[in-house]
């Protein structure tokens, strides 16, 4: 999966009621009142609903009180403020994907309205790949802003256990593994080259170690390898929920 960042803006002359955030929004709150159109939506055309997530709840109200208190054009990010990307990460959100609407106005189901009419807006809504959403709703002199953070969340997973569920996958393909994986570990630290002396390598990041890359795959195919060092690390992209792997064949 290809890591994306999305983010759409609208500025909005409609009205909300007033609101403090919630971590988790509460019955009558404006952020449940989005959280529940937005998911009307998604069933209407046969989608999944989007989970709550804390954390990107948290990254939303962050963004919101910028967005509140700076006049004019609607922006995702502001001077001296982290990227939508890093703003998730720093909430504590784990995610292969990362997307964002905006709005500010008068009421909660006419801000959703106009940005289901927006097509900008309404693929993030709509998008079958998203399943969370994290949302805060801030006023500032009877206008209110919203902020919908959306994502594909991510279970992070232990670098061993994820090492195990490669060497099992690369055994069912004829590739057994190697006495030791020490090479492979040093290997998927590096800048550029390998360590030991192996006969290829093959090295990708992602948010799914178990999904082996076609280059691998071909080079099995081959039949001129019997064995390999399995290593997984941490990513080369930190922001979001992906690792490095590492694969020497012999």
């Amino acid at each position: 999966m290809q890591n994306r960042t999305h983010a759409r803006t609208l500025l909005l002359a409609l009205t909300l009621a007033a609101s403090s955030f919630n971590a988790q929004p509460p019955p009558t709150s404006p952020e449940q009142t989005l959280f529940q159109l937005t998911n009307r939506a998604r069933a209407a055309h046969n989608l999944p609903p989007l989970h709550w997530d804390n954390a990107l709840a948290a990254a939303a109200k962050t963004h919101v009180q910028r967005v509140r208190n700076e006049p004019g054009e609607l922006l995702h990010q502001y001077p001296g403020e982290p990227d939508l990307t890093t703003r998730g990460a720093q909430a504590g959100a784990h995610f292969t994907t990362i997307a964002e609407n905006v709005g500010r106005g008068t009421d909660v189901p006419l801000i959703h309205q106009t940005w289901m009419n927006s097509p900008s807006h309404r693929a993030n809504i709509l998008d079958p790949n998203l399943n969370a959403v994290g949302i805060s709703v801030a006023e500032n002199h009877s206008l209110y802003s919203a902020v919908e953070d959306f994502s594909r969340s991510a279970t992070v997973q232990s670098f061993d256990s994820l090492e195990k569920r490669v060497s099992q996958i690369l055994l069912e393909h004829g590739i057994a593994p190697a006495d030791s994986n020490a090479d492979a570990h040093q290997t998927c630290t590096m800048q550029s080259g390998a360590a030991g002396s192996p006969k290829l390598v093959v090295q990708w990041d992602g948010p799914d170690p178990t999904l082996l890359p076609d280059a691998l795959l071909r080079a099995i195919a081959t039949g001129r390898y019997t064995t390999a060092e399995v290593a997984v690390c941490a990513s080369k992209q930190p922001q979001f929920t992906t690792y490095n792997t590492a694969v020497l064949l012999y």
